[in-house]
Parts: structure tokens; sequence; C-alpha cells
């Protein structure tokens, strides 16, 4: 046993990510908008990097897609019908990894981020940005917070992007539904859940609406006031007297309710006065042609590099000055790697929307009760790429379709175990399974979670109790008991 200190050589091996490796990471993280502001200043560093919104390759000015020839349509596009996806040409190898020869690019911040996210918290910062969210800022958060369902959340974007600035819903919900493509019930069963975020009155219908859910909230929408909602019309009139008879009160209860329908505010969402959020467009663009769907990159928005080559060389021409050969060298070399990185940053998102577009196609087809259950793994697992690659790219891109525009992430959900699908279901598609089976059940007779237990189990999904219980709260339907009482006190039993 040795009993003395020694020195021993050992050899192994361990992943080391690179300065230029963690520099790709944060490029796919980016979008479109955020890549072009990001190069705009990298270009006024560098004298010998151009930026531009369009543009196609020769000498000194390489393609975003290596070896994609121009497309008339918009190029860079992968095409698939009859479920085989066609490249407009050949992806180099190279573009499925995440290796760079050189660079020392250090790159700019996220937008999105707060300005402490590096270092140490900065609880003032986060304050202001709060003080500048926008109102359709705040209803996108609260949704995320709301909805898990990925097709819930949809519902509730097109709610969202009906919102006008007062904060009331723009558009009937039955043309909601429509566009959706799913039932009046499930849009309403989502409306409701929004109507319930701060500040009270947000997606009401009309002006009684809003002050209906106003009052609600403050717990004064007794059986007269809720009389005086109903009949605005005639205040608006000046018929006070008659909105009294009404309401069956006295001139005194009269005046307290008024004074109360004062304190109500009719335009919820004004109180927004951050700056309005920006329509962020798209990054991925999904199209059906004759022959089948495409996927293709928002080249309106995309950032095109151009390497000058030319300049450089005119520089250094006749020069001896190894300091100024040095520096020139230097930045032509960052110049040639981020053209390369932002190549396979294109690459990258261009295999992932078509992926998601392949394996989502019922999605595009019927809406989103078609979604079928995807995770990360299967996107990974069938363009060749590592989950965290696909997790990064999902978060930050965005994908325009038929049925509107959606963050990638939008499109991923969990799996329900199916025995007559080695696939499983979506979670969205076993929730609304429940809910036809609620909707159908007899009055006297509601199914109970043990009941709709066995019932999935004969078509082969398999469930637990608290599964069902979990699901059925989420939809906002009652227990079987709570159910039955209500049944009775409408006088259906």
């Amino acid at each position: 046993m040795q009993m003395f200190p020694a020195q021993q050589l050992q050899r192994k091996q361990s992943l080391v990510i690179t300065t230029q490796l963690q520099q790709a990471i944060r490029l796919l993280t980016m979008s479109n908008i955020e890549l072009r502001g990001f190069l705009e200043q990298q270009s006024e560093e560098n004298p010998f990097l151009d930026v531009s919104t369009h543009g196609s390759g020769t000498d000194d000015d390489v393609p975003l897609t290596p070896a994609a020839p121009e497309d008339p349509s918009g190029g860079g596009a992968l095409d698939f019908g009859d479920g085989t996806i066609q490249s407009d040409g050949p992806i180099p190898e190279a573009a499925l990894d995440n290796q760079f020869e050189t660079g020392q690019i250090e790159l700019g911040r996220s937008e999105h981020r707060t300005a402490a996210s590096d270092g140490e918290f900065d609880a003032l910062s986060l304050i202001a940005a709060d003080a500048e969210l926008s109102l359709y800022g705040h209803a996108c958060a609260e949704a995320e917070r709301l909805f898990s369902d990925p097709t819930d959340r949809m519902i509730a974007l097109a709610l969202i992007d009906a919102l006008e600035p007062s904060g009331w819903l723009g558009q009937d919900v039955a043309d909601i539904a429509a566009f959706s493509m799913v039932t009046t019930e499930r849009v309403e069963a989502v409306l409701t859940s929004l109507q319930q975020i701060e500040p009270a009155g947000l997606f009401a219908r009309d002006l009684s609406d809003c002050l209906r859910l106003q009052a609600r909230d403050r717990d004064l929408l007794t059986p007269d006031f809720a009389i005086l909602l109903d009949n605005l019309a005639l205040l608006g009139a000046g018929n006070v007297k008659g909105l009294a008879r009404l309401c069956k009160a006295t001139p005194e209860r009269m005046a307290e309710m008024l004074r109360l329908l004062r304190s109500l505010d009719p335009k919820p969402g004004a109180r927004f006065s951050g700056k309005a959020e920006p329509i962020l467009p798209p990054d991925l663009i999904v199209r059906r042609r004759p022959d089948g769907w495409t996927v293709e990159l928002n080249r309106s928005t995309l950032p095109a590099i151009k390497v000058l080559h030319g300049e450089a060389k005119q520089m250094i021409a006749g020069k001896k000055d190894e300091n100024l050969r040095s520096f020139v060298a230097e930045r032509v070399s960052e110049a040639r790697w981020l053209d390369r990185a932002i190549a396979q940053r294109n690459d990258t998102a261009l295999k992932v929307g078509a992926e998601i577009l392949r394996q989502q196609i019922g999605f595009f087809e019927q809406g989103p009760i078609a979604l079928k259950p995807m995770v990360l793994r299967d996107i990974a697992e069938a363009i060749g790429m590592h989950e965290s690659t696909i997790s990064r790219v999902t978060n930050s891109l965005m994908m325009a379709t038929p049925r509107g525009t959606f963050r990638l992430k939008m499109f991923f959900s969990a799996s329900i175990t199916n025995d007559a699908n080695s696939d499983g279901e979506a979670a969205s598609a076993i929730r609304f399974k429940l809910r036809k089976l609620v909707e159908g059940e007899v009055p006297a007779q509601p199914l109970s979670d043990d009941a709709i237990v066995q019932i999935m189990a004969k078509e082969g999904i398999r469930l637990a109790r608290r599964t069902v219980a979990k699901y059925r709260e989420m939809e906002g339907i009652a227990s079987s008991f709570q159910r039955k009482r209500t049944a009775v006190l409408a006088g259906k039993i």
C-alpha cells in the first residue's frame, strides 16, 4: 500500500465546450430579427463584413444555404408531398454538427433577456421591464402559465390576436373556432380561463360583459346590479327611473349602484401604457402547394453576409506592416467563420421545421385537434441532432402556417399510451375525448372518473384515475356528484 505522495500521469477523454461552440449555440437561439441586429453590430466592428437582407452568392457573397440553387419561390425550401422530403440541394455533412475552425466573436444578447442575466440579480431592471409590458405580452405570458396543452395554447393565441386595445374581444367566438377547426365549446372553455387573468375585464365580448367580469371579481354582482348591467342602453338614454323600476331599487340603492358602476373600468386594456408589442415576422413559412406541403426560410427577414475579400487584399497590398496584416487576417477569419456559422444555423432551422411539418401533417390539414404526441427526442432522432439543439431552435423560432403563426415549441405535447397505437395519443386528444364522453352522458347517471378510466381502457388507452381527474379539472369539468346536482337544480332529472 502506497503511503507517500506521488505524481501520476493519466490520459482521459472529456467533452469541452469551446468558445466557438458556445457562439454557435447562441446563434441557434436567435430569431431572424435578433440575428440581423447582431450582424449589423458585427459589421460596424469588422470592415470586411457586409450585411444585407437579400443576397445571392458569387465569390465574395456566400449563399445562406450552401449548395442550394436560387429558387424563384424563395429558395432554401425542403418540400415534400406523399410523405417524402426533397431538398433543393445537398446539405454538407459539416452542417450537421457544431464544429467550427476559428472565430472569437463576442455574441450580443438576445433582446428578450434581462440585463442582469449574466451577473447579479437586478430587481429594478425587472420592475422596469414589467412596467413596459404591453397588453399582448401580458396576455401571452398568462396564457403560457394557464395552458399546458398545445391545442389550448393555440386557441388562446387566436383569442389574444383578436384582442382590441381596449381589452375587449374583437372577433366572434364562432369565427375563431372555425379558423382553429375546433368546437365552439372548446374555445369558450379557453376564453373562460383567459377572462380570469388580471386586470379583470379582459377578453370581454362587449361593455356589459367587461363590467360584469369586474363586478364579479370585486364581489359586486348582486341580482339588481346584474339587471343594471343588462340594461346599459337605458342608462345611456338617461332613463334612470325606468332602470330603477327594472332593478326594483330604491333611489338610494340606485345612486349607490351608479357610483359603483362609475368605479369600474370600461377599457381595462388601456391601462397598459407600455410600448406596443411589435408583430414579430416568422422565421419559417409553411405553404400548401399543388404538389404537397413546403417549408422554407423567410428570406424577407433573413440577413445575408458578404465577406469583402477584395477590400482586404487591397488594404494589405504592397504593405509590410505585420500588425496590419495580422489585423486583416483576423477580421477576415472572423467574417468567414460567422458566414459558416449562420449557414449552419439556417440549415438546422430548416431541417427542424421540415421534420415538424412531416410529423404534424395532421395539424396542418385538420387543425389543432389532430396534433400528434411529439417530444424533442422524436425530432432529434429523425434528423440526427442532439435534443438540446432542437430545444434551442424550437424555443426561439416562429413558423407561419395557414392556421396562424406559432413558436415551434407549440407543436410538442406529451404522449398517452394506446394499445392500438404504438406511438400513443397526444394528451390534447385524450382531453378532447374526455369532454365528448361527459357531453354525451345521461344527466341522471353521470360518468365517474373510474367509469371514464374503464371506457378509455376499452379503446386501448391506459389512464390512471388521478390522470382523468387532472384532465377533467383542466377542462373545467365538475365531478360526477356536482354534475348530477347541477342537473337536478336545472330540472333535467
